[in-house]
């Protein structure tokens, strides 16, 4: 069975944070005007993939391994020193590619603060407690860290000059969620001392590189468009279109969580030869489809009005852009659950051809259509990626995993 509840508490708390981020999102939006959002927008875009380079698959890795039973503060010697290094490769990368950025006004100095979290990031020991499926704890930090993110936003961000104290601002709260999973794991999951090394490092890196491709393929999928917008259109339309990625981040929110937490069930349950692997990854694909498609329909029918009430007549570009893209995010829900199967039963190969596949077809209709389309260009070439996605890693599962005729017979039976 699936385990319903660690990942409703894990989803819980996932939701209030990214609810409180939500909010914190809108009022920098209506603060600091089109421009200004449009400039943070870019700078989160680019941290994304710097976020992913100094992970390095590592946390998706170390959850795995710990829900298999591997030693927690082993681990961890190994795996923070890592992370380590990656955020100061990550960074210094970054310092360098500066110089090549766009000129919007602000823009360099956003980015150069916004990597400052990569370190923060890299200390955080969330895998340990989502490894272990204690998911009330590893909900707590992701509360904390949108929880003094979204009041110092509040409190301090009042107009366009306060564009550069937003990073600051999420520096802080990644800071508060590593020190609060450090203090939890000394109170819950108590031992000897911590050896740092990077003896048995090397061991980690290649699986866990695996994993970090196929995700920076996903992400690629995500906000490319973004990207290549901020570097040939203006920062207000890379502004209209974050916003309307915005509901679609919210819409996404809860069952990218539920992913999280049914990975490392998937993973101990494929350790152990255990027949529930195939009831999980069955009863969560049909749980996918129920929710994702009135979502989707929700969201694309009240563009209008939710770009309106969020965001304000300032940000009526976005509502065509919202309409489509509300359906890639019903996508991205009915591919996850497939993408966690196929790492938790170590096809990490399958998984990365399918987004390899997918994130070429949505650069390449990128690079065709937001020349000529602009914003709605960008929206329809990710829907039409996701498409593409969807359909072959639904096919490669069921042809490569283990149990896939039972799957297939459990679908057409509804059992």
């Amino acid at each position: 069975m699936i385990p319903f509840r660690n990942i409703l508490r894990l989803s819980a708390g996932d939701f209030a944070g990214k609810a409180l981020y939500f909010l914190a999102t809108i009022h920098i939006a209506r603060a600091v005007g089109v421009a200004g959002f449009g400039v943070l927008e870019f700078g989160l875009s680019m941290l994304a993939y710097f976020t992913l380079l100094a992970d390095g698959g590592l946390e998706m890795w170390a959850t795995r391994a710990v829900a298999r039973g591997e030693d927690v503060r082993t681990l961890a010697g190994r795996v923070v020193p890592l992370r380590f290094l990656f955020a100061l490769a990550s960074f210094s990368t970054l310092l360098l590619i500066l110089p090549f950025c766009p000129q919007h006004p602000g823009l360099r100095a956003v980015l150069l603060l916004f990597g400052l979290s990569l370190f923060a990031q890299a200390g955080s020991l969330k895998w340990v407690f989502l490894g272990k499926e204690r998911m009330t704890g590893a909900a707590g930090g992701l509360v904390i860290a949108q929880l003094v993110f979204c009041l110092s936003v509040f409190a301090f961000v009042r107009g366009p000059q306060h564009v550069l104290i937003v990073p600051a601002f999420r520096l802080a709260g990644d800071i508060a969620a590593a020190a609060y999973f450090w203090r939890l794991l000394a109170k819950t999951l108590p031992g000897g001392p911590i050896r740092i090394t990077l003896r048995g490092a090397a061991g980690a890196v290649k699986p866990a590189a695996t994993m970090a491709l196929s995700q920076a393929l996903a992400l690629m999928s995500y906000n490319f468009d973004a990207i290549l917008m901020g570097f040939l259109l203006t920062s207000a339309e890379v502004g209209w279109y974050g916003a309307a990625y915005r509901p679609v981040t919210v819409m996404l929110a809860v069952p990218l969580t539920c992913f999280a937490g049914l990975f490392p069930a998937l993973s101990r349950a494929w350790a152990g030869g255990s027949a529930q692997f195939g009831a999980m990854v069955s009863r969560s694909a049909r749980l996918a489809m129920f929710l994702a498609l009135p979502l989707g329909l929700g969201v694309s029918l009240f563009a209008g009005r939710i770009v309106q009430v969020l965001f304000g007549p300032a940000y009526a570009n976005s509502v065509p852009v919202l309409r489509i893209l509300a359906w890639s995010g019903v996508l991205v829900i009915l591919r996850g659950t497939f993408r966690q199967a196929l790492n938790a039963a170590g096809q990490h190969s399958v998984d990365l051809a399918c987004a390899v596949a997918g994130t070429g077809v949505n650069v390449i209709l990128n690079i065709l259509l937001i020349p000529r389309y602009g914003m709605i260009g960008a929206a329809a070439a990710t829907v039409a990626s996701e498409v593409v996605w969807l359909i072959l890693i639904r096919t490669l599962f069921a042809r490569r995993v283990a149990g896939a005729a039972r799957l297939e017979h459990s679908y057409a039976t509804g059992n």
